[in-house]
């Protein structure tokens, strides 16, 4: 009989110990105000941090835009000059070679031709390395022989004024070319006065020309 109880006994309690709920599990622990505010002061400098680096990012790309503006700026005003030297310097070299005239089996120089020389004389001064060839020529009329020796003359008078007025004479050629170079190939008066010339050719020197 009592070992009966007892095992009545052992069983009540073990269905009692299955059938009991599992103990609460106690409440996870609370941060303290310090660990709260050292948080916040973690998150806080992560957010300082990541908005300097924003901002550097930032600044970087802004300075960026600035040089590549002014490189571009750079590159826009140096293609502007060298266009401006350019064109400047056809207009020297086209000026360099206005051809000078003269009268009718003379080789003495006019009026206009003492300007267009004294033109040509404040060119060469400003570009001291230029080389000219000077090309006396004539019109049709008159022997071979005779047109080249006046073409000589007229290139050598052309020559003359440009030394006497400070041109180092290695800096000119002077050549002839008769009448067998005409600019004008009339028969005619016009013709004629257009032939009777002294041509102007840059053989040397830098270019493009400049007023310096």
């Amino acid at each position: 009989m009592r070992k009966t109880t007892l095992l009545i006994t052992i069983a009540g309690l073990a269905l009692a110990a299955c059938n009991s709920s599992p103990p609460p599990e106690p409440p996870a622990p609370q941060p303290t105000e310090a660990e709260i505010a050292l948080q916040r002061h973690v998150q806080d400098s992560l957010d300082a941090v990541s908005r300097a680096t924003t901002d550097s990012v930032e600044r970087a790309r802004v300075a960026e835009r600035a040089r590549a503006d002014s490189v571009e700026r750079v590159r826009l005003a140096a293609e502007a000059a060298a266009r401006e030297a350019a064109e400047k310097g056809a207009e020297l070299q086209k000026e360099l070679g206005v051809m000078v005239h003269f009268d009718v089996a003379q080789a003495r120089l006019l009026p206009d031709g003492h300007a267009a020389l004294d033109r040509k004389v404040t060119i060469l001064n400003a570009n001291p390395t230029v080389r000219l060839r000077i090309t006396g020529a004539c019109d049709e009329r008159g022997s071979d022989e005779y047109n080249l020796a006046l073409g000589d003359r007229r290139a050598a008078t052309v020559k003359r004024y440009l030394i006497e007025n400070g041109i180092d004479v290695a800096r000119l050629d002077v050549v002839s070319s008769g009448e067998q170079s005409p600019v004008n190939p009339g028969s005619d008066e016009a013709a004629w006065a257009q032939n009777r010339r002294a041509e102007f050719t840059v053989v040397g020197g830098d270019l493009p020309l400049a007023m310096r």
